[in-house]
């Protein structure tokens, strides 16, 4: 099983964090990476061809308030009308129209939920992914510090894998739904 995690950015220019989680048994590998424009976002979707990709942004905006992030702002969701969460809903519903267009099967995640569900959330980077480590994760997790994007890519793409699992709630309504991990 192959899935993809995005840790999207507003901004182009900044840093988007991209991970790859193989699944072979009880093998999790995960291959990471840091993206920026949107094509070499969809460049590297087509290469990997994911089951499924979950994206850390909102994939869906009208210019209001969504439900899901009102029920998820005990784990630190922000409302999509703040100034730069607008900047990166518009790009995030922007990518997720051309990547369905591509025939990619998207869910929107918040990984600092999934994170905090799992019990794997540290304030500390570095204990982040020690936390990651003694979860069984292999790959490039085991060769250098990772960045936050980076980590949240992996909380994205570990989200996605447990959806497919069935291990996974939804959290929202039409108006935009979020996937956290079964409490």
């Amino acid at each position: 099983m192959n899935v993809a995690g995005l840790d999207l950015a507003g901004n182009p220019e900044n840093d988007s964090g991209f991970c790859i989680l193989s699944v072979d048994g009880d093998v999790k590998h995960v291959s990471i990476r840091v993206l920026h424009s949107n094509q070499e976002i969809m460049k590297n979707l087509r290469k990997a061809s994911p089951e499924l990709t979950a994206v850390d942004a909102p994939l869906i905006y009208n210019g209001r308030n969504r439900r899901c992030d009102s029920e998820l702002s005990g784990y630190g969701a922000l409302p999509v009308t703040l100034r730069g969460m607008e900047v990166l809903a518009l790009r995030g519903s922007s990518l997720a129209e051309d990547l369905s267009r591509e025939g990619l099967r998207l869910i929107e995640v918040y990984a600092t939920a999934s994170a905090k569900i799992l019990g794997l959330y540290n304030r500390n980077d570095r204990m982040v992914q020690k936390n990651l480590l003694s979860s069984g994760l292999t790959g490039d997790i085991e060769k250098r510090f990772l960045s936050r994007d980076e980590l949240d890519a992996v909380f994205s793409a570990i989200t996605a894998f447990l959806h497919l699992k069935n291990s996974t709630e939804e959290v929202g309504d039409e108006e935009g739904r979020i996937i956290i991990p079964h409490v």
